[in-house]
């Protein structure tokens, strides 16, 4: 790494001037379609297609950045955020040219972590956890036996109004006996999560262990996008494990009974 990159600085600043320049014009495209969106409705699937170039370039240079400046902060922290996209060997090369301060960081420890462990996908068993309820005490995870379980990484605002009403039509079409919705806040305090509980009144779990980027949701259930959706049988194997809200996914895995 650092001959690869020995003929420009690599500094903190750099990197965040470098991010600065990739979001701002990715901003600047994306108000620019926006435009042709409003204004040229019958061109819809092209511009979309626009989009989805644009934003892939995008997250192929983000990851460029990460790699080539993981030996400073900012730039260890994204290569974090983008770790999904990387295949481990290519991180773990990475996170060993580091100087050994920057490798017991708090995201090289995570990354770490992450390499060492394998991550949750489907047919595997859900991985059991500490966290806190809104009331301040440990979740007891045995309440779950049985049933099935959709967990949820966050993302009650990502998923917008119609989100979240289809949510609530397929909580209330199911029975309580059957099936558990857990929604995992990644927060940093128990007065945050009860904030949320506050913003986002239903009966769902809201639970949290205010880790956040060092927490097993991250680095044992692999998740970064809000939000990432995990539905699973009885038996607690997970059937489907998605990015995003995508009930249509779940109707031949869950008895609506009601």
């Amino acid at each position: 790494m650092a001959e690869l990159y020995s003929q420009e600085e690599i500094t903190e600043v750099r990197y965040l001037e470098q991010d600065s320049i990739l979001w701002a014009d990715f901003e600047t495209c994306q108000e620019k379609l926006n435009e042709y969106w409003d204004s040229m409705p019958d061109k819809r699937d092209s511009i979309q297609e626009v989009y989805n170039e644009i934003y892939r370039k995008t997250s192929e240079k983000n990851i460029e950045l990460a790699m080539k400046y993981a030996s400073v902060p900012s730039g260890l922290q994204r290569l974090y955020m983008t770790r999904l996209d990387i295949p481990k060997d290519t991180l773990e090369s990475i996170l060993n040219s580091l100087d050994i301060e920057m490798q017991e960081s708090f995201y090289g420890k995570n990354i770490r972590e992450h390499l060492q462990n394998r991550q949750i996908q489907e047919r595997d068993s859900v991985y059991i956890f500490p966290c806190v309820q809104v009331d301040g005490k440990p979740f007891d995870w045995n309440i779950t036996n049985g049933k099935q379980l959709l967990i949820l990484y966050g993302g009650l605002g990502c998923m917008g109004k119609a989100g979240r009403e289809q949510l609530k039509q397929l909580y209330e079409q199911t029975s309580r006996d059957h099936l558990l919705i857990l929604v995992y806040w990644p927060c940093s305090s128990l007065e945050n999560l009860q904030k949320l509980k506050t913003e986002y009144p239903c009966e769902y779990i809201f639970v949290s262990d205010f880790k956040q980027d060092a927490s097993p949701m991250k680095i044992k259930y692999g998740v970064q996008a809000t939000p990432t959706c995990f539905l699973t049988d009885r038996q607690h194997i997970v059937k489907v494990k998605c990015t995003g809200f995508h009930p249509e996914l779940f109707n031949k895995y869950i008895n609506r009974t009601k």
